[in-house]
């Protein structure tokens, strides 16, 4: 998931946590959430989880996507994916000179 770097990693841990406890998808044996990666705007969050199968794994892994957006869009709606912009002041547009 790629997310703004204002967002609680701790609390989305814990909110995974959470989300795989209340599956019957999750075997138990690894949940955790990794920043993989910061960009210029955003940081990149990984999800671990596992299953007794690949096809649950699969389910899991759309559950737990769909949880933690939900959650973010709820919880922390400015942590979500921006683009930021400055506006140029009103007047005249600056010239270059050449």
């Amino acid at each position: 998931m790629y997310v703004d770097y204002t967002v609680p990693v701790q609390e989305l841990r814990e909110k995974l946590l959470d989300i795989c406890r209340q599956s019957p998808l999750w075997d138990e044996k690894v949940c955790g959430l990794q920043v993989t990666d910061v960009k210029e705007r955003v940081i990149e969050l990984r999800c671990l989880m596992s299953s007794r199968t690949s096809s649950d794994n699969f389910d899991l892994r759309c559950l737990v996507r769909e949880e933690m957006i939900a959650y973010i869009r709820e919880r922390h709606p400015d942590a979500l994916p921006k683009t930021r912009f400055a506006a140029l002041p009103d007047g005249p547009t600056p010239t270059v000179a050449g």
